[in-house]
């Protein structure tokens, strides 16, 4: 197995959304435990909750995007992704499409299975384009089946 994830994704995936999640809901919270006399702008209502929808949207997105983060390592039958907490070993023959973003010298990368299974029904991970093309290269019948499927 060759790993084509960016060393970044658990950086992204866990430290981030973890320090994020940690000091805002603490400085949410404390927003609407404060006295009213001790802060006056900052336990304003006017301050108060636009500063949560604020959070709440900020943590919504965060979630739907950053968290689904996985790791994934390629070999010449099947693939391993893994969320840092559960890994699952899937075949090729299971990705219906592939969407490609790129961002400089990483790439999202988003397989979209044909069924659900317990990891869902897409896997979106963070590459190294010099990893991946690396990969593809020392594996041209992988390169051929997944280039097919490239959206």
């Amino acid at each position: 197995m060759q790993r084509v994830s960016s060393n970044l994704t658990i950086f992204f995936k866990l430290f981030l959304p973890t320090a994020w999640i940690v000091f805002f809901t603490v400085f949410t919270a404390l927003l609407f435990i404060v006295d009213d006399q001790q802060l006056p702008f900052l336990t304003s209502p006017v301050f108060k909750y636009p500063f949560l929808f604020l959070y709440l949207m900020f943590f919504a997105l965060l979630y739907f995007t950053i968290i689904q983060l996985k790791r994934v390592e390629m070999g010449p039958d099947s693939y391993v992704v893994t969320n840092y907490f559960k890994t699952y070993r899937l075949i090729y023959e299971d990705i219906s499409s592939i969407h490609i973003i790129p961002l400089g010298r990483l790439q999202i990368v988003t397989f979209r299975l044909k069924s659900k299974g317990k990891i869902g029904n897409k896997i979106t991970f963070l590459a190294s384009k010099h990893l991946f093309q690396s990969f593809l290269e020392s594996h041209p019948e992988v390169d051929q089946q997944l280039k097919k499927l490239i959206k």
